[in-house]
This record gives C-alpha cells, structure tokens and sequence, in this order.
C-alpha cells in the first residue's frame, strides 16, 4: 500500500511548473479526482514562488473546474500585481490540455492598524481522548483518509440518516509533523465530509465546487509534533443539489488559523 508522504507532496509541487508535470498517487485520491485539499495545497506552493516571503498568503479562492485523475498535470502561475502592501497571483492547473482548477491568491505584508477584531472562539469540544475515533477502511473510507487522524465530536456521522447541519472535531497528520504552514492547514481544514452526508442513509458523492479561505496570522508557539487542531462547519444552506457551508480550523493553542467558505455539488 502506498504511503506518499505530504511533505513529499509538497517537495514536488515546486517543479510542477511550466512544462514539468506530475500526477497524484493513488493514496492521495478521492474517488475518481484527487483530493482537493491536495490540490490546493500544491496550488499554494507554487504560488509561492512569485512572492517575496514578507508577504503572508491572505485569502485564496479556488474554482474546482474538473476532476483531477491520475494522469499528469502541470500548474501554470502568474504574477498579476505586486502592489505596495498585496501581491496577487493566479494559477491554473492543467491536465491534458484541459483547465480542472483555476485559484487567485492575495499576499499582503503587516500593517499597522487602529482596527482589531477578536477572531471567533473554539467551540466546546470533548477532549480529543474521549472523543470518537474514526479509522481507515480500505475500500470504504477515501484513500486520502489514511494520511489523517480523526477524532469526531460534534454532529452525525456520514450516511448515517440521522440528519443534522453541523459537524466538528479534531484532526492531525498521521507522519510527523512540526511547524505547519498554510499548505498543511488547507489539507487539515478540507479532510471533512461536507454535513449534508448525514442526511443520507446510503454513499453517495459529493464534490466542491468553489472554496474561499482566509488565514489569520497571530503570534502562534504551535511547533509540537502532531497536535490536535479543532474543525468545525455548518450548513447555511441545502437545496437542488448544491449546499453551502462555513468552516474553521483552530490550532492546538485554541487561536483561530483559518476560515473558509464552499458550495459543495451532492449527487443525491
């Protein structure tokens, strides 16, 4: 069984470029595409190389315009600005000769600011220990799941029909980890199933179709291996196929590192 490494991942995105091409393993598929918080976390990485490193990534926008099979693919990065105080960047992934992803990314430098705004709490969870596990079941549960630890504690679970519009818990890396940047986050915040799942009493897919994210940079000390960050998301909305849901991702301190927005496509 394949056992790719994220780090390994992420290694290879930054010659994924041009005309170098790279595919996905099979450990890191989601079905028929792979995973997207892969996806996007290679998209970030190399968005990286067209901004100067004082520059914090501040909110991506991903458009998931086609699946992504296990046949080679490159991303194309543009500079389209480099302001004052934000850089803008855009990025393609292409793969034969067909666009499946298309994302814009803001990095902007610190400023100062009369204006701060308390970021939003860490919901009240059961300790991870006490909390359910969830394990990989090869031929059932995503490949990609093997490379997570999972602990569920708020909402139903998938497939269920128990129904509900809110999920959350805790998650990690299963390989060691020490610092993690926005990449790893990305890949931690999209390794959930959307909500609407528990609805249904028997699988069926469901894909994102656009994802918005933005990052809050606070004084963090999170360089312990493998600790546990906090998720969680709720439904605003469900009907004709489509859902929209919002989500956080708080690290093991309780400070709140990423937001997110998507509509999500289910196929029931």
């Amino acid at each position: 069984m394949l056992n790719t490494k994220f780090t390994t991942m992420l290694d290879r995105a930054q010659n994924t470029t041009g005309e170098n091409q790279f595919s996905v393993p099979d450990d890191w598929m989601q079905g028929r595409t792979a995973y997207g918080g892969l996806v996007a976390a290679m998209v970030l990485k190399s968005m990286r190389g067209h901004v100067v490193p004082e520059r914090k990534v501040r909110s991506l926008f991903f458009s998931f315009v086609g699946p992504v099979n296990s046949d080679p693919f490159r991303i194309q990065t543009e500079l389209l600005r480099s302001g004052k105080s934000v850089t803008t960047v855009e990025s393609k992934l292409i793969q034969n000769d067909k666009i499946c992803c298309t994302a814009l990314g803001s990095f902007g430098g610190d400023r100062e600011s009369k204006i701060e705004i308390k970021p939003i709490e860490r919901p009240e969870l059961v300790d991870p220990s006490k909390a359910l596990e969830l394990p990989y079941i090869e031929g059932l549960t995503p490949a990609f799941t093997r490379h997570f630890d999972y602990r569920w504690a708020v909402g139903e679970l998938p497939f269920s029909g128990k129904g509900g519009d809110e999920i959350g818990g805790w998650i990690n890396f299963r390989e060691e980890t020490i610092c993690l940047t926005e990449e790893w986050l990305i890949a931690l915040a999209d390794a959930w199933p959307t909500p609407v799942l528990s609805q249904l009493t028997e699988p069926a897919a469901a894909s994102t179709l656009t994802w918005a994210l933005g990052f809050v940079h606070l004084n963090r000390q999170t360089c312990s291996e493998n600790d546990w960050w906090a998720y969680h998301c709720m439904i605003d909305s469900a009907e004709r196929g489509y859902a929209h849901e919002r989500s956080a991702l708080w690290d093991p301190e309780g400070k709140l590192a990423l937001m997110s927005h998507q509509t999500t496509t289910v196929f029931a």
